[in-house]
């Protein structure tokens, strides 16, 4: 389906697999029921490993040095899918697009926050999350229940599965997420829209996540690592990485005035 320009709808673009014919008739179902109009960008296939023309396009030492664990060809391929996606926002002079993955959900309010142009003053809308942490202080609203809020430098942010982005921020991550070496949630350089306040997060979601416990399908975009628990006397000892999480939000987020937001 080509994008349309009718009722003031920004351009959407869903990031699939060719090959994925039951995820791509799910979001069509879900898109043609709120009337938005879309177009697919083909992601890049990363499960048999990288061409040699994508593998040119990584960086595996840094992202080794940036991350806990070697990244899989599969989250090299969908940041690399995550960048087709700008190069066509890029590539086309669009003011503002909306992408989104395959195993996405739009919400029935997306319509009306579309319509009414509330992402207008950012660069980066983010309106998928699983885990946010906001200042309450910094909420603009927006309509019905919905406000926006700054998101924060330091601050983890939300996924990649649904976001607007303008076209100053899509010229900015071609100059800098190339060569990857990082996932596409998100490259270092999306700091300095933080920085300039350009980086806005929707409570409640406009767009949810389907995830292996929905539908009993991992993603092939992006595949769900699975968290080997780890027992010493039988109990459950949780990874360095999620002691350090719990810590950091109880004795520096809190006080600081953020708010943690949850699925």
């Amino acid at each position: 389906m080509s994008v349309s320009s009718s009722n003031n709808i920004i351009p959407i673009f869903v990031i699939s697999l060719p090959d994925s014919a039951d995820r791509r008739e799910t979001i069509k179902a879900t898109l043609d029921a709120l009337s938005l109009p879309f177009e697919y960008v083909d992601a890049i296939d990363g499960r048999h490993g990288l061409s040699r023309e994508h593998e040119a396009l990584v960086d595996r030492d840094g992202a080794t040095a940036f991350t806990s664990h070697p990244l899989t060809d599969a989250e090299f391929a969908c940041a690399l899918s995550h960048i087709e996606a700008y190069r066509a926002v890029v590539d086309r002079a669009i003011p503002f697009a909306l992408i989104l993955e395959d195993d996405a959900i739009p919400q029935p309010a997306l319509p009306k926050f579309l319509e009414g142009r509330h992402f207008d003053e950012a660069d980066l809308t983010s309106l998928c999350y699983s885990r946010a942490y906001i200042r309450p202080k910094t909420a603009t609203h927006l309509f019905g229940e919905h406000k926006s809020y700054r998101c924060e430098p330091g601050i983890p942010v939300p996924e990649a599965v649904g976001y607007i982005v303008s076209l100053a921020a899509a010229r900015h991550l071609l100059k800098c997420a190339l060569p990857v070496a990082g996932v596409a949630d998100w490259p270092a350089c999306t700091e300095i829209f933080k920085a300039r306040n350009r980086w806005r997060l929707v409570h409640p979601r406009l767009v949810d996540h389907a995830t292996r416990k929905d539908d009993g399908i991992p993603s092939i975009i992006k595949p769900t690592r699975v968290d080997r628990k780890r027992r010493f006397l039988g109990v459950y000892i949780p990874p360095w990485e999620k002691v350090w999480r719990s810590c950091k939000w109880r004795l520096s987020y809190r006080f600081r005035g953020f708010r943690r937001i949850n699925l």
